[in-house]
């Protein structure tokens, strides 16, 4: 297959379809591995030709560039592969390329969904602490003494935030419980008694 992949004369010889198939794989692959470079080297893999119709950062975009170089390379390379190494027919060598090249599609797709949502910035409220108990994580010095750290819960995710306290010192790994958040984002707690 290697020998006649360069040999463009050898390839129209052996039918319209192979031709069609070798400049499907070579080109998408060519221009796959250029953008995997360009993301790689300072390029912007979040810039990607998406023509979907959500604007939103982790919206599912089934044709996007990368998707498209992935249906051009599975179903060119599967359809040289169908049709110079198997010996199967036109119909059949299409119907499979056409197969995994939509295949091909859906996992780069799938797959740029993922990087996108693991992207997203979720959004917490540190009100919703107040009231909570939270244990110590960094020793809290008594009132006017600087800040600690605490660990508690804000919108169903644990987080470590700044914390200082009203009376005395809150040694880690006790119990604290929150009154206040100020404008800095410090919680203002007090031993839990």
């Amino acid at each position: 297959m290697w020998d006649l992949l360069f040999n463009w004369s050898g390839l129209l010889e052996r039918g319209l379809d192979v031709t069609v198939y070798a400049v499907m794989a070579l080109l998408g692959t060519g221009l796959f591995i250029i953008r995997l470079l360009l993301a790689s080297f300072g390029g912007d893999a979040d810039s990607d030709f998406d023509l979907d119709v959500a604007d939103s950062d982790a919206s599912f975009s089934f044709f996007s560039l990368l998707s498209i170089l992935a249906f051009f390379m599975g179903a060119g390379w599967t359809g040289l592969a169908c049709r110079l190494d198997w010996g199967l027919g036109r119909a059949v060598s299409t119907l499979l390329a056409t197969g995994l090249g939509f295949g091909m599609m859906a996992l780069a797709s799938g797959m740029m969904y993922g990087v996108r949502k693991l992207n997203r910035h979720i959004e917490y409220d540190l009100q919703t602490a107040v009231g909570r108990t939270a244990r110590v994580y960094l020793t809290i010095p008594a009132k006017g003494g600087g800040h600690g750290q605490v660990e508690v819960s804000v919108s169903g995710r644990k987080k470590i935030l700044k914390a200082q306290s009203t009376g005395p010192e809150l040694a880690a790994f006790s119990d604290a419980k929150i009154l206040e958040v100020r404008d800095d984002d410090t919680l203002v707690v007090e031993p839990l008694s």
